[in-house]
């Protein structure tokens, strides 16, 4: 067994230095931090964001619907083509 020490663990880097406190810093973003604020949605928001969602639902299926319809088509010429059908 050799005696060689492995150095690679050992930085030259100073150590990180603590956040400065809200007060002291340049920008005050809260970004992902929970507030415990809520918005209330009127009710035409409601509405419009129900609508959204079921355009988005339906554009997925839809979506999805047509992979495999091309999917099947495509695998239905691939067996034509090597005679299997």
């Amino acid at each position: 067994m050799s005696d060689i020490k492995d150095d690679t663990l050992k930085t030259d880097a100073p150590a990180a230095t603590p956040p400065e406190p809200a007060s002291q810093s340049a920008f005050q973003a809260h970004e992902g931090v929970p507030t415990g604020e809520f918005v209330a949605l009127t009710p035409e928001q409601t509405a419009a964001r129900k609508r959204r969602n079921i355009a988005i639902g339906l554009s997925l299926l839809a979506f999805c619907a047509l992979v495999f319809v091309v999917t099947v088509i495509r695998i239905g010429q691939n067996f034509a083509e090597a005679g299997a059908v």
